[in-house]
């Protein structure tokens, strides 16, 4: 057991057997499955950093998009805190999981919308999420 991890303590976040392909083809061509990620599992314990390193096309930016419920597995289970958010009610779930779970992009230009100021940017997030009930009126 590592200096992060107890008996008693859940995982942070876990991945168990995590699967996710895409289809690929058009209406006028044949349609093959491309599979991004297959049995992908690990864990991530408090105070841990963890790297996802691989080849070009080795599925680490679509893990990443899994983790962050921008798309949906095919199958396995995301636990956080040991607790699999997704077989709770969808919605609710994915709620509760996205105040705890969020991403820093590296590119500002591709994540920050430049018509918007930075008090925009910071609020936007709080009061979708329910955490700033004193924040502006967001259009």
């Amino acid at each position: 057991m590592s200096t992060h991890q107890t008996a008693a303590t859940p995982p942070l976040l876990e991945l168990r057997g995590i699967r996710k392909s895409y289809s690929t083809g058009g209406l006028f061509s044949a349609g093959r499955k491309v599979v991004a990620a297959d049995d992908v599992t690990f864990q991530v314990h408090r105070g841990q950093a963890v790297a996802l390193v691989g080849e070009s096309g080795s599925g680490k930016s679509t893990i990443a998009r899994l983790i962050l419920r921008l798309e949906r597995a095919d199958g396995g289970a995301t636990l956080l805190d040991g607790v699999d958010m997704f077989r709770r009610e969808p919605r609710r779930a994915s709620r509760d999981y996205r105040r705890r779970v969020q991403m820093v992009f590296q590119d500002p230009y591709g994540s920050l919308n430049p018509a918007h100021d930075v008090e925009h940017h910071l609020h936007r997030p709080a009061v979708r999420l329910g955490r700033d009930a004193g924040a502006r009126a967001l259009p």
